[in-house]
């Protein structure tokens, strides 16, 4: 696992790993964790780490090194961890979601492609884990997989002009949340009342490398937590997810 890769510069202050291209758990666990092993060297040249689903982006400040010599340093470190690197464990964050209704106006639309009910839809999403492979396209949104294929909705045909915070959505085999107000054009199936962007503390519950759960509450569940979020009272779930190895 992990020996298929090549290392190749990108413009003069970047260099990316770049594995086989395919959306894999084991693959993408693999990135992250030597993300993180990277991180911790503290290397002072290094500016920045992008983990993407099955390349590693890393910059790197061209006034104290260059692409050549980062090159042979990146692929001395690689040689030395590829053959051991291991994910022991994962967590597991739960998300409580409002499914339908307002908070989920595609719900309906949904179940009609998958050729069932609303409650059906609500237990196929809640029922398996999802893997963060990366967060991007907004602060915290993830890109996590995979939605068991009968609720593997397109995206819209025509995006919607603004999306509310906290709104969960399925495009094709992913799902995710919206963690601002944005345009999107995912298929809106519940909302969470989670404050999933604050900029005044910007890091997320999640991370890529975690699973999601998706748990279903009520609408007086949904004021009940959203008005604990507000009190800086609630307490997210965590769970831990043990590996014997990579995924």
């Amino acid at each position: 696992m992990g020996l298929d890769y090549k290392v190749v510069p990108v413009g003069e202050q970047a260099v990316m790993i770049d594995f086989p291209e395919k959306i894999d758990v084991a693959q993408n666990q693999l990135i992250h964790v030597l993300a993180n092993e990277i991180k911790k060297m503290n290397k002072p040249e290094i500016v920045d780490l992008i983990p993407a689903y099955h390349t590693l982006t890393i910059d790197f400040d061209p006034f104290q090194t260059d692409s050549e010599n980062f090159i042979v340093w990146l692929s001395d470190f690689l040689q030395t961890h590829l053959a051991t690197t291991q994910v022991t464990s994962s967590r597991i964050v739960e998300i409580p979601v409002c499914y339908g209704g307002k908070y989920g106006p595609d719900l309906a639309d949904v179940a009609k492609f998958a050729g069932t009910s609303p409650a059906e839809v609500i237990r196929l999403h809640t029922g398996s884990l999802y893997y963060i492979y990366l967060l991007g396209f907004l602060p915290g949104f993830a890109y996590a997989g995979f939605v068991v294929a009968q609720i593997a909705m397109p995206r819209l045909e025509q995006p919607r002009v603004k999306i509310a915070a906290g709104s969960v959505g399925i495009a094709g085999k992913q799902t995710g949340m919206y963690p601002v107000d944005s345009p999107g054009g995912w298929r809106l199936i519940g909302q969470t009342p989670l404050k999933l962007y604050d900029p005044h503390s910007p890091l997320p519950y999640y991370h890529a490398g975690d699973w999601l759960k998706f748990k279903a509450i009520s609408p007086a569940e949904f004021h009940a937590i959203r008005r604990q979020v507000k009190a800086g009272t609630f307490q997210i779930k965590t769970t831990v997810k043990e590996s014997g190895g990579l995924e």
